[in-house]
């Protein structure tokens, strides 16, 4: 592949990405779900800005703007300037796939669950509930849990989901290093 395409598959997904990021913006400013306004106003009781676990979804929606939009701007811009500035014009094909891959998949699915856990858990908080309740709603209705026993790890599911989308955004960047230091010239053999 063309290291010149893979920029712009990458410009695309930054592309991609801030449609996506002006969608979650429009979401966090509505006034009913209790995201900034003050309390007292829509019906809230407190606001998920300063609430656990609503800060949560301010830590998802960053960390997207942060690792999804930026990340894909800099990855188009690093495989742009090594083509033009270095001359490392060809890329792994299966590699250019795999760092696509993983990278939108990990990024958008960890700050997916951190906003998740955000907006339900805050939501409770918000409307009245208490830190046991918005723990419990949590683990029961983002994703349910895989087991009945407290002591399982797959008891309280949010955690291990997070944790599986934040190694597959570690390993797209992963790729990502080593499709960049193994591109080459046109010209090479």
């Amino acid at each position: 592949m063309q290291t010149l395409d893979l920029a712009k598959r990458f410009l695309g997904l930054a592309t991609f990405n801030v449609l996506l990021s002006v969608i979650f913006t429009a979401v966090v400013l509505d006034p009913f779900l209790c995201v900034s306004v003050s309390p007292g106003q829509f019906g809230c009781h407190d606001n998920m800005v300063t609430t656990w676990p609503g800060t949560w979804l301010f830590i998802g929606y960053f960390t997207f703007l942060i690792a999804g939009v930026l990340g894909a701007f800099g990855w188009a811009g690093l495989y742009y300037l090594g083509a033009n500035l270095r001359g490392k014009t060809e890329v792994n094909n299966l590699l250019s796939r795999a760092h696509l891959i993983f990278f939108e998949v990990g990024v958008l699915g960890a700050a997916a669950v951190m906003a998740a856990v955000g907006y339900v858990g805050g939501g409770v908080m918000a409307t009245g509930g208490g830190a046991a309740v918005a723990a419990e709603s949590i683990a029961l209705n983002i994703f349910p849990p895989l087991s009945n026993d407290p002591a399982s790890l797959f008891n309280d599911m949010p955690p291990i989901i997070e944790a599986v989308f934040i190694v597959m955004a570690l390993l797209g960047a992963l790729v990502g290093v080593l499709n960049y230091i193994s591109s080459k010239s046109t010209g090479a053999v």
